[in-house]
């Protein structure tokens, strides 16, 4: 079973250079879905470590977009499914 997930084009960027780096100077060959797989182990093998660096992140409640998701703007109708359908679809 596979899923999707997306991260920052940065941090793919690195993640590629990362493998391209390891193919060069070890000559190791895996595939990105390999090395995120191996990552994710290390992670929760040293949780207190990942937890320490969490900890370092700015708090959720400074994030813009949470901050929009707390205090909605009030577009005047109860429902705005409607009025987003009218942007995107112009229905």
């Amino acid at each position: 079973m596979s899923v999707t997930t997306k991260i920052e084009q940065e941090k793919k960027e690195k993640l590629d250079r990362f493998l391209a780096s390891l193919l060069l100077q070890e000559g190791i060959k895996i595939t990105l879905q390999e090395a995120l797989s191996l990552i994710i182990d290390y992670a929760l093998e040293n949780q207190e470590e990942i937890i320490k660096r969490l900890k370092e992140l700015p708090p959720l409640e400074e994030d813009p977009a949470w901050k929009t998701i707390e205090n909605p703007t009030h577009w005047g109708i109860k429902d705005s499914s409607k009025r987003i359908d009218e942007i995107l679809y112009g229905r």
